[in-house]
């Protein structure tokens, strides 16, 4: 268990990942494309000048930009971010966070604080991981 913590016992600041990678509303989708495939990230979230989350650009916005016809070097994050994306706090259970991305069909959730600033990431993997740790113990790469 995740310190003496079933998945069932676990919140959002067990499973996520912290210190995520995020950009300005004014970064091109080319930028973002090259960070998607360079972090094996499928989503880079948009935050503003205080680090409050205002979107989220997925693999999918870039492809659908690009099935578009748009210029990814020719457009920016906030012409395709998808703006208030579902997101949770640091506190919700994983039991809830399960729910929201399977309902939801996610794959990856912002965690904010009660200033809507940005704190972390959740993607699907986080949670197996959460998961599997409290089964076996901390794991380590390459598992």
């Amino acid at each position: 268990m995740v310190g003496g913590k079933s998945l069932q016992e676990m919140t959002a600041d067990h499973l996520m990942q912290t210190d995520p990678t995020a950009y300005h509303q004014d970064v091109t989708a080319h930028c973002l494309a090259t960070v998607v495939i360079k972090r094996r990230s499928g989503s880079i979230p948009i935050v503003d000048n205080d680090g409050k989350l205002v979107g989220i650009v997925t693999e999918f916005d870039l492809l659908k930009a690009l099935m578009e016809g748009k210029d990814l070097e020719k457009i920016i994050a906030g012409e395709i971010m998808t703006r208030k994306p579902v997101t949770v706090s640091e506190k919700t259970s994983a039991t809830e966070i399960l729910d929201i991305l399977e309902t939801g069909h996610l794959i990856h959730l912002p965690v904010v604080d009660v200033e809507g600033k940005l704190v972390g990431m959740i993607e699907r993997y986080d949670v197996l991981t959460g998961y599997l740790e409290s089964k076996l113990g901390p794991l380590s790469p390459p598992f």
